[in-house]
């Protein structure tokens, strides 16, 4: 059986910054309501729902905090101090109840959080930064590398005879309470370590389909009375989400890590899909600015004990295009936004796609769910129990 986290964890050092900084009050509060060796699951759940819900700076995060949209796995010391293998155990199982959830409409999000207060404390290095890929590389069952984008996969099905279903591409991304106060502290999190997956195209189409399905009911006789209407059916109204978001970045050590970026009136962009309040209007729809790249899964700027920000780091411009731009040199708004239906037949038509063709807008991608094994488990499989 494999120990690297066990072994990591043993070479962590304490950061002797953290030791002179305490962490910010709602940080410190929930870390300790988290840590409790009594909490269960599901009161640690709701502690980070509660805390994400008022201070994640992410608006998507608050609103899938505060509609249940969030399913976790969380890991604790002592199975970080056992094997890779247990580890690796916990999180797959509830992945697996995730993907279930994601498949039935229930969840848009995922957080895989190690409850350690030894790794909450350390000073964030080389050693955390092992640590971070060893976990993400067991979640995601693939060799993770810093500073590259990898993904996870969420699907929907749409209820009736043709069972309908779509596949996003879902970025993962680190978090940690080493961020707090820190000029990353956008991607703090009160936690030794996180990753935290969501799909933006998921959440909206989901919101879509209870809407729908909230409508049949009220037909049939059969609504609910506490029915809460989707905060989010709509990528247009997802496009002005992610702008506030970008735009009201906490102002840290280093400034706001993001930024809008104002619009010319000599460049040519692709038309708004949405006409954006007074406060964004003149703000670039298309693209904006960032000390760090939001989709790197693992940024190694992150692992480094520095407050400020290194101005030696490399700047970068991040686009919202995947929101809207339906061109075909613009993938990411099937894969990422609209997403791609999988679903049986299409074979044939399929090869008979002349090699032009870049993408098939709005056609079945030639895939069954019988060929994708994650989902087979989590549709016929009984869901995890932590």
């Amino acid at each position: 059986m494999s120990s690297q986290i066990a072994t990591l964890m043993e070479q962590l050092k304490e950061d002797p910054w953290r030791r002179k900084v305490d962490f910010s009050p709602h940080v410190r509060e929930t870390l300790d309501s988290v840590l409790e060796a009594e909490a269960s699951a599901e009161q640690v759940a709701a502690a980070l729902n509660e805390w994400i819900a008022r201070y994640q700076p992410c608006l998507f995060g608050r609103i899938a905090a505060k509609s249940g949209l969030l399913s976790y796995c969380t890991i604790r010391e002592e199975d970080l101090r056992s094997s890779d293998e247990t580890v690796e155990r916990r999180i797959q199982g509830a992945r697996q109840a995730w993907t279930r959830l994601a498949f039935e409409g229930k969840a848009s999000g995922f957080i895989v959080v190690l409850l350690s207060s030894r790794l909450a404390t350390a000073t964030p290095d080389e050693t955390v930064k092992r640590l971070a890929l060893r976990v993400c590389s067991l979640y995601l069952q693939e060799d993770v590398q810093p500073d590259r984008v990898h993904h996870d996969r969420i699907y929907l099905e749409q209820p009736g005879n043709r069972r309908t279903t779509w596949e996003w591409l879902a970025g993962v991304n680190y978090f940690s309470a080493q961020g707090d106060q820190r000029w990353w502290q956008d991607h703090s999190f009160p936690a030794g370590m996180a990753f935290s997956v969501n799909s933006v195209g998921h959440m909206v189409r989901s919101g879509r389909l209870l809407l729908a399905m909230h409508h049949l009911e009220q037909a049939m006789g059969t609504g609910l009375v506490d029915f809460r209407n989707p905060k989010v059916d709509s990528l247009a109204k997802a496009l002005e989400l992610a702008m506030r978001t970008i735009g009201f970045a906490s102002d840290g050590p280093s400034g706001r890590a993001t930024s809008l970026i104002p619009r010319s009136p000599r460049e040519q962009l692709p038309k708004c899909p949405i006409e954006l309040p007074t406060l964004l209007a003149d703000k670039n729809h298309c693209r904006y600015h960032g000390l760090y790249h939001t989709d790197f899964t693992v940024p190694s700027e992150y692992f480094v004990p520095n407050v400020h920000r290194s101005a030696s780091e490399p700047e970068f411009n991040l686009d919202f295009t995947y929101l809207f731009d339906e061109s075909l040199d613009n993938p990411d708004f099937d894969r990422m936004g609209e997403g791609r239906m999988i679903r049986e037949g299409l074979a044939d038509y399929a090869r008979h796609i002349g090699p032009e063709e870049k993408r098939l807008r709005g056609i079945e991608t030639v895939v069954e769910i019988d060929h994708v094994p994650r989902l087979r488990k989590a549709v016929r499989r009984p869901r995890f129990t932590k």
